[in-house]
């Protein structure tokens, strides 16, 4: 027998493999035709020409034949009709498939012992390798700074620079006098394409780097306060400071539930991961015989591509 090319999946690797196998010891003409001929076995668990027309079934029509005519893509097939069988199977042998409602088909009962899996799976304290990770790479728990500011955007592109520096100079003077009103001015005043979408709202402020903008946005100590007119690149801006905070690192206890929830959820995937790579690991045996006949009678099905056009008249070929 020959090795067929070994195929990654999901970052999981299995090999199949191919060359002109003989089930039951009887050496036959691979037929296609026959719904309950098996292509392969691994497990306990047997793919047969029925099982992989019907996965054909939920591919739309006018791409099927594209999608079976490889060789890759139907042993990626097998793979996935065999560990969905597999995990059935042991749902099955649970009683899971009792009281199931709706069809208990293979992808069913495949998906209910995952489920299963997940729900009776032992998960140890990982209280103590929480604190670990915490006191290993506290940094990764920091809040970052907050600096949220609106402004209104005097520009000098339909106005001259002395109109739009005066317009922004009075513009500063009315949020001042009331800085509850700043959504107002900058409805009115300012040119900020964007404000239709954001109301002027600028999110982390301080990492702008238009300059004379960040430095502005933190000189303000408290919500509500309002800037000078800065002048920037882009034109004249008056600044309100929306929030801010200091930077912060979390306390353990602070964090300590939600890693806890990460680390289980993280434990849980790899169970899970395993149980598959378990089953997938097993070996496989494949008629490569039958997989070149899929592959052929998909490839019979595939729309024959045009001709080529032939040359206007007077033209060199």
């Amino acid at each position: 027998m020959m090795m067929m090319q070994s195929l990654q999946r999901a970052s999981r690797r299995m090999s199949l493999l191919a060359g002109v196998l003989c089930f039951a010891g009887a050496v036959r003409a691979a037929d296609v035709s026959d719904p309950a001929a098996i292509v392969a076995r691994q497990g306990g668990a047997t793919v047969s020409i029925g099982d992989i027309d019907a996965f054909g079934e939920r591919i739309p029509v006018e791409r099927r034949a594209a999608f079976f005519n490889s060789q890759q893509r139907i042993a990626m097939t097998i793979n996935t009709i065999l560990l969905q069988k597999q995990l059935a199977a042991i749902g099955r042998s649970q009683g899971l498939d009792k009281g199931m409602e709706g069809p208990v088909t293979d992808q069913a009962l495949a998906d209910a012992e995952v489920a299963h899996f997940k729900q009776t799976l032992q998960v140890p304290d990982l209280s103590e390798l929480a604190r670990e990770r915490y006191i290993a790479h506290p940094e990764n728990f920091d809040i970052p700074e907050t600096l949220d500011v609106q402004h209104v955007l005097i520009t000098s592109t339909v106005r001259s620079e002395a109109e739009a520096k005066a317009l922004a100079v009075t513009v500063e003077a009315q949020a001042r006098e009331n800085p509850a009103n700043f959504d107002a001015l900058v409805d009115k005043y300012s040119d900020d394409p964007d404000k239709s979408k954001n109301h002027g709202l600028v999110k982390n402020a301080g990492g702008k780097r238009v300059k004379g903008f960040a430095e502005a946005a933190q000189a303000l100590a408290k919500p509500g306060d309002i800037s000078p007119v800065v002048e920037t690149a882009v034109g004249y801006q008056v600044l309100k400071l929306v929030a801010k905070q200091p930077k912060r690192r979390q306390s353990f206890d602070e964090v300590r539930e939600k890693m806890l929830g990460d680390m289980k959820e993280d434990f849980v995937a790899r169970a899970v991961k395993n149980q598959a790579d378990q089953l997938r690991n097993q070996p496989v045996d494949v008629d490569s015989d039958l997989v070149d006949a899929i592959l052929k009678r998909y490839a019979a099905a595939l729309p024959t591509p045009p001709a080529p056009a032939a040359p206007a008249p007077g033209k060199a070929k």
